[in-house]
């Protein structure tokens, strides 16, 4: 007998396309509308203590080389960041934001909080916080 619940991955899928769905939608209102949810979760996001390095970025990220440089390159070519070689390394890039990338940060950090708000809302004071220790517990679990 099939089961008639959703598989888990249906489930995550829908909610991660939700939760970029929303996102975009909030986006698209700011003037950081050229900004996707990779660009902010990947490289904006680990800018926030000032200048990193681009290999450090890719380490903590979880996509491929490729995907963090083509980022790199969509936030250095609109403003968001500023690209310099390493002052001792010179094979490595530095990354730091600009005025304009630090703003975006902050916009984009509020969008964050704001739809993790919304959730926890709807779920409730119980089910809310228990989602997100659920899933921290879970990803702790693949061991990176």
């Amino acid at each position: 007998m099939e089961s008639t619940e959703r598989p888990l991955v249906s489930l995550l899928g829908r909610v991660k396309d939700e939760f970029e769905a929303t996102f975009a939608r909030r986006l698209k209102d700011s003037e950081f509308d050229n900004l996707s949810l990779a660009h902010a979760s990947n490289v904006l996001r680990h800018l926030h203590d000032g200048p990193q390095q681009a290999s450090r970025i890719v380490g903590v990220c979880g996509v491929s080389k490729q995907a963090v440089s083509q980022q790199i390159t969509h936030l250095q070519r609109n403003g968001y960041l500023t690209v310099r070689p390493h002052p001792t390394d010179h094979r490595a890039r530095v990354l730091e934001t600009t005025d304009k990338g630090q703003r975006a940060r902050v916009v984009v950090e509020r969008i964050f909080a704001e739809i993790e708000a919304d959730w926890v809302a709807s779920l409730g004071p119980q089910d809310g916080p228990e989602l997100r220790r659920l899933l921290t517990r879970l990803a702790g679990t693949f061991g990176r």
